[in-house]
């Protein structure tokens, strides 16, 4: 009996023992998979493959183990890249895409000083990669290109647009219709009232803004009367035609308005930020009267860009603004510093900056610069609080810049194996797909693939066809300014920069 008790000592250490051991395995078990599950989000490890798969994903590797590639991209796509990464990863899981997102610029700086190191860079537009590409150049004097312009790749694409309140829509298509467009649309709606040539002395920076919607509005109404008419009358505005169901704005309601404020993104954070200062710059020095008086511009027929790989640039070249620029880019920085030196910092974000216009309403933005795409959201939450939001619209400036999203791969020296570029060439073909390019329309971006029709993909997702009494239209040509080399780029965002006192 004595030794009964042993026993039970002997049995009662070795479950003690045993149930320790399992609850340090399970413990590791757990951390190894919140490790795995925090390092490849969007991703499925399966080791094996049908005939179809490996169509679009490429054969598997011999030891089954996937094949992991790596992505930076910019935060405007970020609902259709990781749609497109979830349903990628179903049907490839032998392929890891690692998805990194971050602001265009931030994410240009963030490559150029090591701290992010993708294979795949997907900024909106191409003025990023000039931007970066000058830069790698300057530190790295006598080092190996980081990436090849040229072989850059448009995944989807998006017009810059201004949304804008239907009320002060129509205030801007009055002053459009009847003044002379000397200055071009951009510099006329971002600098509304402000003069081209004016002298900052003595000038505090608070006032350095803006004109007032009736200082910019002012000189279309009609001269005073010498005879008053024999019944006093309510103050109207002249007679003009709209396209909106609502009556003209009045004088005191135009009045009421305050200054214009027309809103954009920061140049040193945002893709669209900087492509207004060039769009600005670009009015200033060439205006209209200026570039359609040039015989030395070679005109080209403009064409549709409903399914085009990049609208037609048919107003200057290159090298004319180029000379232009040099000539007058003291005169555009006190000009810029006399309309914008005085405003708030301008957001990072296009997205942020787009849904502040529906958010915060007409009190902070009568309209902003954004990506066409970005503003169907804002359209849709329009629709459902009818009753209460006012009415918007989308208008097309022309010259206007088309985002193609390009994407290109990074050669920072290290040993990317064939296999490696052989995947990230399935997952971009995956994302020109018809399937993902579909998609892309569904979530307010214009087709990469030419030959893909926005007006035939029949679907109650499609808000280009479900927008257009928003003013939303994908058939009339785009006209765009020429692409400019990164240096002019710099150049831009100094004087920028020393207008405004921010960087």
């Amino acid at each position: 009996m004595s030794s009964v008790p042993g026993l039970w000592k002997e049995m009662g250490g070795l479950a003690l023992a045993v149930w320790l051991l399992g609850s340090i395995a399970y413990g590791f078990i757990r951390e190894q998979r919140r490790l795995i599950h925090a390092e490849t989000a969007l991703i499925v490890d399966v080791k094996t493959t049908t005939s179809t798969q490996t169509d679009i994903c490429g054969p598997p590797t011999k030891d089954g183990r996937p094949v992991v590639i790596s992505m930076l991209y910019g935060d405007d796509k970020r609902a259709w890249v990781e749609q497109a990464a979830n349903r990628f990863a179903k049907l490839c899981p032998t392929i890891q895409v690692k998805l990194s997102v971050m602001g265009d610029i931030e994410s240009a700086d963030a490559i150029l000083d090591g701290s992010a190191r993708p294979m795949l860079w997907a900024p909106a537009d191409e003025l990023v990669l000039r931007y970066l590409d000058v830069r790698w150049k300057t530190v790295h004097s006598q080092g190996k290109l980081l990436f090849d312009i040229e072989k850059q790749v448009s995944l989807v694409q998006s017009p810059l647009v201004l949304l804008i309140w239907d009320d002060r829509r129509q205030v801007v298509d009055a002053v459009m219709a009847k003044r002379t467009r000397e200055h071009g649309q951009w510099a006329e709606l971002m600098c509304a009232a402000v003069p081209m040539q004016q002298g900052l002395s003595g000038m505090p920076i608070e006032d350095m803004v803006p004109g007032s919607w009736i200082d910019w509005y002012g000189p279309l109404l009609p001269a005073p009367k010498k005879q008053p008419p024999p019944a006093p009358k309510a103050e109207t505005t002249p007679d003009v035609t709209t396209t909106s169901a609502s009556p003209f704005p009045t004088v005191d309601q135009i009045k009421s308005w305050g200054r214009a404020k027309f809103g954009h993104t920061s140049p040193t954070r945002a893709a669209s930020g900087l492509e207004v200062l060039y769009l600005m710059a670009y009015d200033y020095v060439l205006p209209p009267k200026v570039r359609s008086g040039d015989t030395n511009i070679a005109k080209k027929n403009a064409r549709s860009t409903a399914g085009a790989s990049r609208p037609v640039s048919n107003e200057v070249s290159a090298e004319g603004f180029l000379q232009a620029w040099r000539e007058q880019r003291s005169a555009f920085g006190g000009w810029l510093k006399r309309c914008e030196g005085g405003l708030d910092a301008p957001p990072a974000s296009t997205k942020l900056l787009t849904d502040s216009f529906f958010h915060v309403g007409s009190s902070r933005y009568d309209a902003v610069v954004t990506y066409e795409h970005l503003t169907f959201d804002v359209l849709a939450r329009i629709d459902e609080f009818a009753s209460v939001v006012p009415d918007a619209r989308i208008l097309y400036p022309q010259p206007t810049i088309m985002t193609q999203h390009p994407v290109v791969f990074l050669d920072f020296g290290d040993e990317i194996t064939e296999a490696q570029r052989l995947v990230a060439g399935k997952w971009l073909a995956f994302l020109r797909s018809d399937e993902m390019q579909k998609k892309a329309i569904e979530h307010g971006f214009r087709p990469a693939d030419p030959a893909l029709s926005i007006r035939d993909y029949h679907s109650a997702q499609n808000p280009f066809l479900r927008f257009r009494r928003y003013g939303v239209t994908f058939e009339d040509p785009i006209i765009e300014p020429p692409r400019l080399d990164g240096e002019v780029v710099h150049e831009l965002i100094r004087t920028w920069e020393d207008a405004t006192g921010r960087n």
